[in-house]
């Protein structure tokens, strides 16, 4: 993404800091008022005391008359609590100076329900009496906001006031003294900060609503929720509701305070909620939301009929668990790297803290003042400003987000045609010359079928990585996104197909033989769970001609794939597997293996000297194939590429002792089974200590059981392969060079290795008799063998011909279908018996 110069950063920050500087200035004017009550500015001295009634029937005369029930303290140390119970509390006042004083008393609770004061000359002499509270009728909106009497005191005289305050919600009440001029300033700074705070609320509301109406979201419905039932909330607390709303229905609201707080916590949770967008992965912890969403629901529901009191007890439990949930869904959000959330975390700070003063202040901790009054009202206002934040880091987030899926592949995060499209664009329009260069997977949709979303994409990435790498070293491929940490150059178009340009004039043949010295560095090999994937890619270009179309261009680049020739596939084993029968095969082919749907069927070998079976070969056979004509030579080539070759081999193993223990029991003792070993296979886990358990298993002798290794099984790994048969072979099993004459060893693999026959392939003993060349190199293979002490057999005898001719040449055994196809255990045990 498109980066701001450093100097916009700094700009923003200068604002900010002077913003913070008339904040902060603006603050300090403001919180002031408390510190100038009467007492500390004028001689007027105060004498407190206070009477707790719990039976709720003390009456003034009483007060007056039991004077030694009360408890001379300042009203700072009463005890205020949420119970049903009345509060007396009585403060002489004396004016010691040379004049008469106007004295505005404050009560900083417009919440209380009945609020009485009477006024009493020094002789007790009752004067005036003041009815407050907003179960008050006729007050006026002043009133009713912020309570308060006025009263003079002659010069040179005393005067007492009582206050009775009757409520069932919240009890305390702080009461400030003012001379005239310092409740004006606090009437002022009440106004001023009321004002800004309703005026920010207001204002985000209405923007939000904006941004509902453009983007449709509900995060923002529900963030307006959340600033109204702030407005509502301290409009009750602190008492400008009553210039909010109509009269009664600001009534109703502190008649029902604690619905108010149930409402900004219901809303304070669902935009925690929707905000992380929990909504959208329906886990455990939205089910957690969505449960105490609906409890904080029902509560308030039953609140309209509970006294506010006991209400208020259940609110703060709730309250607590809010807490509790709201910190567990943004933890888990930050641990999962939820960047944009950051402005949303911080909102948290100052709505903690101010929440965490008001029950300190409530219960007598923090000593009352101006600015802890405020405390709550200011955090909720930098929350809902850091909130706002939040919400546009969020939609920047979103943008940028669309962006990057637009431009980028969902699987695979790497460029998509859209960038191609722009590079093709800018290319057309400085007439640049140009080549769309295009590399394909080879048969990426049947890979497809047998690995997962995640895999594919994965192998995609792979292949991408190392295109790159090679591409980043040659300066005529361009850079599709002006990226300075990555520059990439690739582009994938789905499918394993993966896109490039070049800009370097040169000739069609130089172009196609650098994109084949690409190839060769490509990954030939992709792992994924055990399978060893081998790959292979088509090369493609073709020129950017003028006055073509992007799509044109591209369709041009896919009809230029070249597949790889057999002779440039140096990656690719000789046996190639037919592109129908890929990897697409492999997953049936898997799903039999664990179902256990294959089987193995039985060759027997002829002893060529009496005509006795010494042994038999085992196949693999699929029965009930989905696919018909099933190469069994490719199937293994095909569980060789995919990985599978190793669980197979030892399924094949496990089948074979499994025959060899029926064989026994049959009377066959004597009867020795082969089974066919890859070069794969070296790769399996305690290979020798699985063989010796697998006959354990199956109370089989090391000396029935035999394994025949290729030629080509011995090219690769032969240290590995030599130890390998020299333990077998110390096992008490045979191991038998299998398909002599076709691969590629030197006769100096019989000295390397501990055989103890060799198996000549049936290419050269087919027609035999009529083949002069193959006479004498099956003649020479025998005498060879004979020499080195190793037995010989020859595999596809069809014809009694050609046993003559291979037991008059000296083969010690004969396998083929001149005795019998392979066949199933159960047949073969049949054979056995009539062919004794």
């Amino acid at each position: 993404m498109e980066q701001q110069p450093f100097k916009y950063h700094i700009i923003a920050f200068l604002i900010l800091s002077t913003l913070v500087f008339i904040i902060y200035t603006f603050a300090n004017h403001l919180a002031t008022p408390t510190r100038y009550t009467i007492d500390k500015t004028t001689a007027i001295y105060l004498d407190q005391a206070y009477r707790i009634d719990p039976t709720k029937s003390l009456t003034l005369s009483s007060f007056l008359n039991e004077a030694d029930e009360l408890i001379h303290e300042p009203f700072s140390t009463i005890p205020w609590q949420l119970a049903p119970q009345d509060y007396w509390l009585s403060m002489k006042l004396d004016n010691r100076s040379a004049e008469k004083k106007e004295l505005f008393a404050h009560f900083d609770n417009p919440m209380i329900d009945y609020l009485t004061v009477y006024q009493l000359d020094d002789q007790g002499h009752l004067l005036q009496t003041f009815n407050l509270g907003d179960r008050q009728e006729q007050l006026s909106l002043f009133e009713y906001s912020v309570p308060h009497i006025e009263i003079a005191i002659a010069a040179k005289t005393q005067s007492y006031l009582v206050f009775k305050i009757d409520t069932t919600g919240i009890s305390k009440t702080p009461i400030n003294l003012y001379g005239k001029a310092e409740f004006k300033d606090l009437l002022r700074a009440q106004a001023a900060i009321w004002g800004i705070f309703v005026g920010v609320l207001v204002m985000a509301a209405l923007y939000n609503l904006v941004l509902y109406y453009g983007i449709r979201d509900r995060v923002y419905l529900i963030y307006i929720g959340y600033i109204i039932s702030a407005l509502v909330l301290m409009g009750s607390v602190l008492g400008f509701g009553f210039y909010l709303w109509p009269l009664a229905l600001q009534k109703l609201f502190n008649h029902y305070i604690v619905v108010s707080n149930y409402a900004i916590t219901f809303f304070t949770l669902a935009f925690c909620t929707m905000f992380l967008r929990y909504h959208k992965d329906k886990c455990w912890r939205y089910k957690m939301s969505i449960a105490l969403l609906f409890l904080m629901f029902c509560l308030a529901i039953v609140s309209f009929f509970m006294v506010e009191y006991i209400s208020s007890q259940i609110f703060f439990a709730v309250f607590a668990v809010l807490y509790f949930v709201c910190i567990t869904l943004i933890y888990n959000k930050l641990r999962s790297g939820f960047r944009w959330a950051k402005f949303y975390v911080i909102s948290w700070i100052p709505l903690i803290i101010g929440a965490a003063v008001q029950p300190l202040e409530l219960t007598g901790i923090i000593e009352y003042s101006f600015t802890t009054r405020h405390a709550l009202l200011v955090a909720i206002l930098c929350e809902v400003t850091l909130m706002a934040m939040a919400l546009a880091d969020r939609v920047r987030y979103q943008r940028e987000k669309a962006l990057y899926h637009a431009t980028h592949t969902e699987q695979t995060k790497l460029l998509n045609s859209a960038m191609l499209k722009h590079a093709y664009m800018t290319l057309q329009l400085s007439q640049r010359p140009a080549n769309l260069c295009l590399i394909k997977i080879g048969h990426f949709q049947s890979l497809s079928q047998i690995l997962n979303h995640s895999q594919s994409s994965q192998l995609v990435v792979s292949v991408a990585k190392a295109l790159e790498l090679q591409l980043s070293k040659e300066r005529e491929f361009i850079n599709l996104e002006n990226d300075l940490d990555k520059c990439p150059r690739i582009a994938d178009l789905g499918g394993g197909v993966l896109a490039f340009i070049s800009v370097k004039t040169q000739s069609t043949q130089t172009l196609y033989d650098s994109l084949l010295k690409i190839r060769k560095t490509l990954p030939k090999h992709f792992p994924v769970q055990g399978f060893d994937l081998q790959l292979s890619y088509s090369i493609g270009s073709c020129p950017l001609k003028s006055g073509i179309g992007f799509e044109t261009w591209l369709q041009d680049g896919y009809f230029s794939l070249i597949e790889p020739t057999a002779s440039a596939r140096s990656n690719e084993p000789a046996k190639a597997i037919p592109a129908t029968m890929n990897i697409s095969l492999a997953t049936a082919f898997q799903n039999a293996l664990k179902a256990n749907k294959l089987t193995i069927y039985h060759q027997p070998q002829i002893n060529l000297l009496n005509g006795k079976t010494i042994g038999s070969e085992v196949l693999l056979r699929w029965p009930n194939a989905p696919y018909e004509q099933i190469n069994i030579e490719s199937l293994i080539l095909l569980a060789e590429r995919t990985g599978l070759i190793n669980e197979l081999t030892l399924w094949v193993l496990d089948k074979a002792c499994q025959d060899i223990a029926k064989l026994n029991h049959a009377g066959y003792t004597e009867h020795k089974v082969s089974i066919n070993f890859s070069a794969k296979n070296l790769m399996i886990h305690n290979l020798i200590e699985k063989i010796e358990n697998t006959l354990i298993k199956h109370n089989v002798p090391a000396k029935q059981l035999k394994f025949e290794l290729t030629e080509s099984a011995l090219i690769k790994n032969q240290q590995q392969m030599i130890s390998l048969v020299n333990q077998l072979t110390d096992h008490g099993i045979e191991v038998i060079l299998d398909d002599f004459g076709t691969g590629y060893s030197s006769l100096n693999c019989f000295v390397s290795y501990n055989f103890s026959s060799l198996k000549i392939d049936k290419s050269f003993i087919i027609d035999l008799p009529n083949h002069s060349a193959n006479k004498v190199i099956v003649k020479a293979a025998i005498e060879m063998a004979h020499s080195l002490g190793l037995k010989v057999t020859a595999e596809g005898i069809e014809n009694d011909a050609t046993q003559r001719l291979l037991k008059a040449m000296g083969a010690d055994y004969g396998q083929g279908y001149y005795y019998s196809k392979a066949i199933a255990v159960d047949d073969y045990l049949l054979w056995l018996a009539e062919n004794k």
